[in-house]
């Protein structure tokens, strides 16, 4: 009975771990993306409403490689909310581009994937 116990208890900590995806914060400008990573809206910064219906963008720029890498480093970019109710994408991003994708006033993250390094710059209109 303590064997059982003591793994379900393991298996809800590695769990919670990984349930929640910890990210870099939007906004993040000339981020050096090596193969992927998450961005994410703070959700402590003031006046942030986490149930706005209000129509706003997320952007996503490609600056180009990163060190010795070919020009061509291309962005496969997914937008989702926090609460994990939505996803979108994929979307394309070639190197030297700037994609925006509209979302409400929800919390939201970015995942970025590349097969080669690049720099990417991820913010939203609330940013500007």
């Amino acid at each position: 009975m303590k064997k059982v116990l003591l793994l379900a208890i393991s298996i809800l900590m590695v769990t919670s771990v990984f349930a929640r995806k910890s990210g870099l914060p939007i906004p993040s400008y000339n981020f050096p993306l090596k193969s992927s990573a998450y961005f994410q809206e703070d959700l402590s910064r003031p006046g942030h409403n986490n149930f706005s219906d209000e129509k706003r963008d997320v952007n996503v720029t490609n600056e180009g490689a990163a060190g010795s890498g070919p020009v061509g480093s291309a962005i496969i970019v997914y937008v989702y909310r926090l609460d994990g109710t939505t996803t979108m994408g994929p979307y394309y991003v070639p190197s030297g581009e700037t994609r925006t994708i509209s979302i409400d006033g929800h919390s939201w993250g970015v995942y970025a994937l590349t097969l080669r390094p690049t720099y990417i710059s991820v913010w939203t209109t609330d940013d500007l």
